[in-house]
């Protein structure tokens, strides 16, 4: 394969990660909740995925485009709901790439940590968007708690669709 073809594969995969990351963000948006702010994070097994198949960069683009993507269809583009998102998001891409680049971490403790990186950041803007009360950080033991089963929920299904692009696509 020429060089302009892995480009343009490349591009390929990461459009896909992209919608299947909004799919299970526009999914999940309609997916009653027993708390309003709790959801899994389907959407995140996109930028795992990516942070695994092509890198840091790769992992941040897939997480941005899927939410602002994402927002648009559900409305919730520029609402506060989409300001917490996009601060979760780039939060927990930021966490996850820490912990890869550390190099001490499997895929199981990324995934957590982005889970919980995604929670404080949603909580700082949300402190400064909304509330501007300190009282917010009182959520942050739920949040980390729902995080730890989330987030290794979301590391199992990662590490399935890895290790069958693994097979498919030899990386």
């Amino acid at each position: 394969m020429s060089l302009p073809d892995k480009k343009y594969q490349k591009e390929a995969h990461l459009s896909a990660l992209i919608a299947l990351g909004m799919i299970l963000f526009i999914f999940e948006a309609f997916i009653p909740r027993p708390i309003p702010w709790l959801k899994l994070g389907l959407a995140n097994m996109a930028t795992l995925i990516a942070l695994y198949w092509y890198g840091p960069l790769s992992a941040l683009l897939v997480s941005v485009y899927r939410i602002l993507l994402g927002s648009l269809f559900v409305g919730t583009f520029l609402t506060p709901g989409f300001f917490l998102s996009l601060s979760g998001g780039i939060a927990a891409v930021l966490g996850m790439i820490l912990m890869v680049r550390a190099h001490l971490f499997g895929i199981w403790a990324v995934s957590v940590v982005g889970a919980a990186f995604h929670s404080a950041g949603q909580l700082f803007v949300g402190y400064l968007l909304l509330l501007h009360n300190p009282i917010i950080i009182q959520l942050f033991p739920i949040m980390l708690l729902y995080g730890l089963v989330s987030g290794t929920f979301i590391a199992y299904f990662s590490l399935l669709i890895l290790q069958r692009l693994k097979k498919e696509f030899a990386f």
